[in-house]
Protein backbone atom coordinates (compact mmCIF):
# COMPACT_ATOMS: atom_id res chain seq x y z
CA UNK A 1 0.00 0.00 0.00
CA UNK A 2 1.54 3.36 -0.53
CA UNK A 3 -0.78 5.38 1.55
CA UNK A 4 -0.47 8.95 1.16
CA UNK A 5 -4.02 9.87 2.43
CA UNK A 6 -5.25 10.69 5.83
CA UNK A 7 -8.89 9.27 6.06
CA UNK A 8 -10.26 12.51 6.31
CA UNK A 9 -8.77 13.76 3.18
CA UNK A 10 -9.65 10.52 0.85
CA UNK A 11 -13.31 10.85 2.70
CA UNK A 12 -12.93 14.36 0.89
CA UNK A 13 -11.27 13.26 -2.44
CA UNK A 14 -14.07 10.77 -3.21
CA UNK A 15 -16.55 13.33 -2.55
CA UNK A 16 -14.47 15.78 -5.15
CA UNK A 17 -14.73 13.00 -7.77
CA UNK A 18 -18.54 12.96 -7.46
CA UNK A 19 -18.76 16.62 -7.89
CA UNK A 20 -16.25 16.77 -10.71
CA UNK A 21 -17.69 18.35 -13.85
CA UNK A 22 -14.09 18.09 -15.79
CA UNK A 23 -12.41 15.08 -17.06
CA UNK A 24 -9.31 16.26 -16.15
CA UNK A 25 -10.09 17.70 -12.74
CA UNK A 26 -11.49 14.22 -12.27
CA UNK A 27 -8.35 12.17 -13.63
CA UNK A 28 -6.56 14.54 -10.83
CA UNK A 29 -8.41 12.96 -7.96
CA UNK A 30 -8.57 9.60 -9.14
CA UNK A 31 -4.95 8.87 -9.87
CA UNK A 32 -4.24 10.20 -5.99
CA UNK A 33 -7.09 7.68 -4.71
CA UNK A 34 -5.82 4.96 -6.79
CA UNK A 35 -2.43 5.34 -5.92
CA UNK A 36 -3.21 5.66 -1.97
CA UNK A 37 -4.92 2.34 -2.68
CA UNK A 38 -1.66 0.77 -3.89
CA UNK A 39 -1.87 0.84 -7.65
CA UNK A 40 1.22 1.16 -9.64
CA UNK A 41 1.19 4.30 -11.84
CA UNK A 42 1.53 2.89 -15.07
CA UNK A 43 -2.42 0.76 -14.23
CA UNK A 44 -3.51 4.29 -13.00
CA UNK A 45 -2.55 5.58 -16.84
CA UNK A 46 -3.68 2.99 -18.59
CA UNK A 47 -6.70 2.82 -16.97
CA UNK A 48 -7.52 6.16 -17.06
CA UNK A 49 -6.35 6.78 -20.42
CA UNK A 50 -3.68 9.36 -19.48
CA UNK A 51 0.25 9.41 -19.95
CA UNK A 52 1.69 8.01 -17.43
CA UNK A 53 3.88 11.39 -17.18
CA UNK A 54 0.49 13.18 -16.44
CA UNK A 55 -0.22 10.12 -13.79
CA UNK A 56 3.23 11.26 -12.41
CA UNK A 57 2.71 14.86 -12.73
CA UNK A 58 -0.45 14.80 -10.76
CA UNK A 59 1.35 12.79 -7.90
CA UNK A 60 3.81 15.03 -7.66
CA UNK A 61 1.57 17.79 -7.35
CA UNK A 62 -0.29 16.64 -4.50
CA UNK A 63 2.73 15.30 -2.65
CA UNK A 64 4.76 18.30 -2.68
CA UNK A 65 1.76 21.43 -3.21
CA UNK A 66 -1.51 19.67 -1.69
CA UNK A 67 -2.69 20.36 -5.12
CA UNK A 68 -5.54 18.86 -5.91
CA UNK A 69 -7.13 20.74 -8.50
CA UNK A 70 -6.26 22.17 -11.85
CA UNK A 71 -5.24 25.38 -12.60
CA UNK A 72 -6.96 25.13 -16.07
CA UNK A 73 -10.39 25.22 -14.61
CA UNK A 74 -10.32 29.14 -13.31
CA UNK A 75 -12.86 29.67 -14.75
CA UNK A 76 -11.49 31.71 -17.71
CA UNK A 77 -13.80 32.01 -20.86
CA UNK A 78 -12.75 30.88 -24.10
CA UNK A 79 -12.10 33.06 -27.08
CA UNK A 80 -14.20 30.62 -29.40
CA UNK A 81 -17.88 30.43 -29.61
CA UNK A 82 -19.46 27.32 -28.54
CA UNK A 83 -19.70 26.55 -32.43
CA UNK A 84 -16.02 26.45 -32.86
CA UNK A 85 -15.26 24.99 -30.03
CA UNK A 86 -17.18 21.41 -30.96
CA UNK A 87 -15.49 21.99 -34.40
CA UNK A 88 -12.02 21.97 -32.93
CA UNK A 89 -12.55 18.91 -30.58
CA UNK A 90 -13.54 17.01 -33.50
CA UNK A 91 -10.32 18.33 -35.65
CA UNK A 92 -8.16 17.27 -33.01
CA UNK A 93 -10.03 13.60 -32.43
CA UNK A 94 -8.99 13.16 -36.03
CA UNK A 95 -6.21 14.86 -36.22
CA UNK A 96 -3.15 14.79 -33.59
CA UNK A 97 -0.92 17.69 -33.02
CA UNK A 98 2.57 16.98 -32.06
CA UNK A 99 2.57 20.43 -30.87
CA UNK A 100 0.27 23.32 -29.01
CA UNK A 101 2.24 25.91 -31.49
CA UNK A 102 0.56 24.04 -34.53
CA UNK A 103 -3.36 23.95 -33.11
CA UNK A 104 -2.72 27.85 -32.57
CA UNK A 105 -1.65 28.19 -36.25
CA UNK A 106 -4.70 25.79 -36.98
CA UNK A 107 -7.19 27.93 -34.82
CA UNK A 108 -6.20 31.57 -36.22
CA UNK A 109 -6.31 30.14 -40.10
CA UNK A 110 -9.50 28.82 -39.30
CA UNK A 111 -11.47 30.74 -36.54
CA UNK A 112 -9.11 33.72 -37.10
CA UNK A 113 -8.67 33.98 -33.37
CA UNK A 114 -5.10 34.21 -31.50
CA UNK A 115 -3.70 32.05 -28.75
CA UNK A 116 -0.86 31.79 -27.54
CA UNK A 117 1.07 28.59 -26.89
CA UNK A 118 0.37 28.67 -22.78
CA UNK A 119 -3.55 30.02 -23.82
CA UNK A 120 -3.91 26.67 -25.87
CA UNK A 121 -2.34 24.15 -23.31
CA UNK A 122 -4.65 25.52 -20.63
CA UNK A 123 -7.76 24.97 -23.24
CA UNK A 124 -6.44 21.73 -24.00
CA UNK A 125 -6.45 20.82 -20.79
CA UNK A 126 -9.96 22.25 -20.43
CA UNK A 127 -11.34 20.19 -22.61
CA UNK A 128 -10.04 16.80 -21.62
CA UNK A 129 -6.64 16.40 -24.00
CA UNK A 130 -3.61 15.41 -22.89
CA UNK A 131 -0.86 15.28 -24.21
CA UNK A 132 -0.31 11.30 -24.78
CA UNK A 133 1.34 8.55 -26.69
CA UNK A 134 -0.96 6.01 -28.70
CA UNK A 135 -1.56 3.08 -27.74
CA UNK A 136 0.96 0.60 -29.94
CA UNK A 137 -1.49 -2.83 -30.65
CA UNK A 138 -0.99 -5.43 -33.45
CA UNK A 139 -2.03 -4.30 -36.70
CA UNK A 140 -3.52 -7.27 -37.71
CA UNK A 141 -5.96 -7.72 -34.95
CA UNK A 142 -9.71 -8.47 -35.77
CA UNK A 143 -11.81 -6.95 -33.40
CA UNK A 144 -15.16 -8.51 -34.24
CA UNK A 145 -12.85 -11.84 -33.95
CA UNK A 146 -12.20 -10.96 -30.25
CA UNK A 147 -15.65 -9.16 -29.62
CA UNK A 148 -16.77 -13.45 -30.59
CA UNK A 149 -14.51 -14.91 -28.59
CA UNK A 150 -15.24 -12.73 -25.46
CA UNK A 151 -18.77 -13.84 -26.37
CA UNK A 152 -17.77 -17.24 -26.73
CA UNK A 153 -15.78 -17.49 -23.68
CA UNK A 154 -18.55 -15.59 -21.46
CA UNK A 155 -21.03 -18.71 -22.60
CA UNK A 156 -18.52 -20.99 -21.90
CA UNK A 157 -17.91 -20.10 -18.54
CA UNK A 158 -21.91 -19.69 -17.51
CA UNK A 159 -22.43 -23.39 -18.65
CA UNK A 160 -19.77 -24.65 -17.15
CA UNK A 161 -20.72 -28.06 -15.08
CA UNK A 162 -18.77 -28.22 -11.73
CA UNK A 163 -16.66 -30.79 -12.89
CA UNK A 164 -14.63 -28.63 -14.94
CA UNK A 165 -12.11 -25.69 -14.94
CA UNK A 166 -10.84 -23.20 -17.14
CA UNK A 167 -7.51 -22.43 -17.66
CA UNK A 168 -5.23 -19.65 -19.02
CA UNK A 169 -1.92 -20.67 -20.89
CA UNK A 170 1.46 -19.20 -21.98
CA UNK A 171 4.96 -19.20 -22.44
CA UNK A 172 7.35 -16.32 -21.14
CA UNK A 173 11.00 -16.09 -21.65
CA UNK A 174 11.94 -13.66 -19.05
CA UNK A 175 15.56 -12.08 -20.45
CA UNK A 176 18.57 -11.83 -18.22
CA UNK A 177 18.83 -7.76 -19.08
CA UNK A 178 18.18 -4.74 -17.30
CA UNK A 179 14.60 -2.82 -17.88
CA UNK A 180 14.36 0.87 -17.08
CA UNK A 181 10.87 2.11 -16.63
CA UNK A 182 9.76 5.10 -15.11
CA UNK A 183 10.12 5.73 -10.98
CA UNK A 184 10.60 8.15 -8.25
CA UNK A 185 13.60 9.99 -8.53
CA UNK A 186 14.34 13.37 -7.41
CA UNK A 187 14.57 16.09 -9.63
CA UNK A 188 18.03 17.00 -11.07
CA UNK A 189 19.19 13.73 -9.64
CA UNK A 190 20.26 11.43 -12.48
CA UNK A 191 20.14 7.38 -11.43
CA UNK A 192 21.81 5.01 -13.37
CA UNK A 193 20.78 1.24 -14.27
CA UNK A 194 23.84 -0.93 -15.09
CA UNK A 195 23.09 -3.24 -18.33
CA UNK A 196 23.89 -7.02 -18.94
CA UNK A 197 26.94 -7.06 -21.42
CA UNK A 198 25.32 -10.75 -22.92
CA UNK A 199 21.47 -11.45 -23.09
CA UNK A 200 20.60 -14.60 -22.05
CA UNK A 201 16.94 -15.84 -21.22
CA UNK A 202 14.63 -18.71 -19.32
CA UNK A 203 11.87 -20.12 -21.11
CA UNK A 204 8.77 -21.25 -19.13
CA UNK A 205 5.07 -22.20 -19.12
CA UNK A 206 2.22 -21.14 -17.06
CA UNK A 207 -1.26 -21.78 -16.53
CA UNK A 208 -3.41 -20.07 -14.20
CA UNK A 209 -6.74 -20.93 -12.89
CA UNK A 210 -8.83 -18.06 -12.55
CA UNK A 211 -11.87 -18.90 -10.34
CA UNK A 212 -8.76 -20.19 -7.58
CA UNK A 213 -6.16 -17.99 -8.51
CA UNK A 214 -3.90 -21.20 -8.44
CA UNK A 215 -1.09 -20.81 -10.52
CA UNK A 216 1.10 -23.95 -13.01
CA UNK A 217 4.38 -22.83 -13.66
CA UNK A 218 7.23 -25.25 -15.23
CA UNK A 219 10.93 -24.38 -16.87
CA UNK A 220 11.95 -26.36 -19.74
CA UNK A 221 14.95 -26.14 -22.09
CA UNK A 222 12.85 -24.40 -25.05
CA UNK A 223 9.18 -24.15 -25.70
CA UNK A 224 7.73 -26.74 -28.21
CA UNK A 225 5.23 -29.60 -29.03
CA UNK A 226 7.30 -31.41 -26.55
CA UNK A 227 7.38 -29.12 -23.49
CA UNK A 228 4.10 -28.43 -23.97
CA UNK A 229 2.82 -32.05 -24.39
CA UNK A 230 4.62 -32.38 -20.94
CA UNK A 231 3.09 -29.12 -19.62
CA UNK A 232 -0.46 -30.34 -20.16
CA UNK A 233 0.44 -33.47 -18.64
CA UNK A 234 1.74 -32.22 -15.60
CA UNK A 235 -2.00 -30.25 -15.46
CA UNK A 236 -3.87 -33.62 -15.74
CA UNK A 237 -1.56 -35.29 -13.00
CA UNK A 238 -2.30 -32.24 -10.28
CA UNK A 239 -5.62 -31.33 -11.57
CA UNK A 240 -8.67 -33.49 -10.38
CA UNK A 241 -11.53 -32.13 -12.61
CA UNK A 242 -12.93 -34.13 -14.96
CA UNK A 243 -12.23 -31.38 -17.92
CA UNK A 244 -9.66 -29.02 -18.11
CA UNK A 245 -10.72 -26.46 -20.69
CA UNK A 246 -7.29 -24.67 -22.12
CA UNK A 247 -6.88 -21.25 -23.65
CA UNK A 248 -3.74 -20.11 -25.31
CA UNK A 249 -2.65 -18.75 -28.33
CA UNK A 250 -1.97 -19.66 -32.29
CA UNK A 251 1.62 -20.06 -31.33
CA UNK A 252 3.18 -22.67 -33.27
CA UNK A 253 3.82 -24.80 -29.68
CA UNK A 254 0.76 -24.75 -28.81
CA UNK A 255 -0.81 -25.68 -32.55
CA UNK A 256 1.07 -28.83 -34.21
CA UNK A 257 0.25 -32.18 -35.43
CA UNK A 258 2.15 -33.65 -32.24
CA UNK A 259 -0.29 -31.60 -29.92
CA UNK A 260 -3.26 -32.44 -32.33
CA UNK A 261 -2.01 -36.50 -31.57
CA UNK A 262 -1.96 -36.06 -27.92
CA UNK A 263 -4.60 -34.19 -27.34
CA UNK A 264 -7.01 -37.61 -29.30
CA UNK A 265 -5.78 -39.63 -26.80
CA UNK A 266 -7.06 -37.93 -23.84
CA UNK A 267 -10.72 -36.54 -22.66
CA UNK A 268 -9.39 -34.52 -20.40
CA UNK A 269 -7.55 -31.43 -22.13
CA UNK A 270 -9.61 -29.22 -24.25
CA UNK A 271 -7.71 -26.16 -25.99
CA UNK A 272 -10.02 -23.01 -27.11
CA UNK A 273 -7.40 -20.96 -29.25
CA UNK A 274 -8.05 -16.95 -28.85
CA UNK A 275 -8.53 -14.96 -32.07
CA UNK A 276 -4.86 -13.86 -33.63
CA UNK A 277 -2.91 -11.12 -32.32
CA UNK A 278 -5.22 -10.84 -28.89
CA UNK A 279 -2.67 -11.05 -25.95
CA UNK A 280 -5.16 -8.93 -24.00
CA UNK A 281 -7.87 -11.89 -23.49
CA UNK A 282 -5.36 -13.97 -22.09
CA UNK A 283 -5.34 -13.26 -18.45
CA UNK A 284 -1.86 -14.71 -17.53
CA UNK A 285 -0.41 -11.96 -19.12
CA UNK A 286 -1.20 -9.76 -16.17
CA UNK A 287 0.82 -12.68 -14.53
CA UNK A 288 3.93 -12.40 -16.72
CA UNK A 289 3.51 -8.17 -16.05
CA UNK A 290 3.28 -8.57 -12.15
CA UNK A 291 6.63 -10.82 -12.18
CA UNK A 292 8.63 -8.15 -14.49
CA UNK A 293 7.28 -5.39 -11.62
CA UNK A 294 8.65 -7.22 -8.64
CA UNK A 295 12.03 -9.21 -10.66
CA UNK A 296 13.17 -7.22 -13.77
CA UNK A 297 11.83 -3.45 -13.74
CA UNK A 298 14.92 -1.32 -12.63
CA UNK A 299 16.78 -4.41 -11.07
CA UNK A 300 20.45 -5.41 -12.24
CA UNK A 301 21.57 -8.74 -11.76
CA UNK A 302 25.22 -9.59 -12.13
CA UNK A 303 25.21 -12.88 -13.21
CA UNK A 304 22.31 -15.17 -15.26
CA UNK A 305 22.15 -17.75 -12.19
CA UNK A 306 21.45 -14.52 -10.36
CA UNK A 307 18.53 -13.72 -12.09
CA UNK A 308 17.34 -16.75 -13.00
CA UNK A 309 17.03 -17.40 -9.28
CA UNK A 310 15.04 -14.33 -8.98
CA UNK A 311 12.56 -15.05 -11.48
CA UNK A 312 12.33 -18.63 -10.19
CA UNK A 313 11.04 -17.42 -6.48
CA UNK A 314 9.23 -14.89 -8.36
CA UNK A 315 6.82 -18.25 -9.22
CA UNK A 316 7.90 -20.83 -6.48
CA UNK A 317 7.21 -18.16 -3.15
CA UNK A 318 6.59 -14.43 -4.10
CA UNK A 319 3.20 -15.47 -6.05
CA UNK A 320 1.74 -17.24 -2.73
CA UNK A 321 2.35 -14.43 -0.16
CA UNK A 322 0.62 -11.52 -2.86
CA UNK A 323 -3.19 -12.81 -3.07
CA UNK A 324 -4.95 -9.45 -2.69
CA UNK A 325 -2.39 -8.68 -6.09
CA UNK A 326 -3.29 -11.65 -7.95
CA UNK A 327 -7.22 -10.88 -6.99
CA UNK A 328 -7.09 -7.37 -7.96
CA UNK A 329 -5.30 -8.37 -11.39
CA UNK A 330 -5.83 -11.71 -12.34
CA UNK A 331 -9.57 -11.30 -13.66
CA UNK A 332 -11.12 -11.90 -17.30
CA UNK A 333 -12.67 -8.39 -17.36
CA UNK A 334 -11.78 -8.78 -20.81
CA UNK A 335 -12.17 -6.10 -23.99
CA UNK A 336 -11.66 -5.94 -27.46
CA UNK A 337 -9.34 -3.55 -29.10
CA UNK A 338 -11.13 -1.48 -31.41
CA UNK A 339 -8.49 0.67 -33.98
CA UNK A 340 -7.89 4.00 -33.62
CA UNK A 341 -5.53 5.15 -36.07
CA UNK A 342 -3.62 8.03 -34.80
CA UNK A 343 -2.72 10.72 -37.70
CA UNK A 344 0.04 12.52 -37.21
CA UNK A 345 0.17 16.80 -38.28
CA UNK A 346 3.51 17.59 -39.69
Amino acid sequence: MNKILTQEMRAKLEKLVRQAKHSNEKDRLCTILAYDEGEDVEDISSFLKISKATAYRYLNDYMKKDKIKDDAHGGADSKLSDEQTQLLKEHLSVQTYLYAKQICEYVFINYQVKYTIAGMTKWLQRNGFVYKKPKLVPGKLDTQKQEAFIQYYEELKKNLPSDETILFMDAVHPEHQSQAVFGWIKKGEIKTLPTTNKQFRLHMNGAVELSTLTTFVEEYATINAESIISFLKQLERKITYKTIHIICDNGRANKNKALQEYLSQTTRIKIHYLPPYSPNLNAIERLWKIMRERVTYNKYYATFSEFSTAVRLFFKETVTKIPDILEARLNDEFEAIHHNPVSFSS
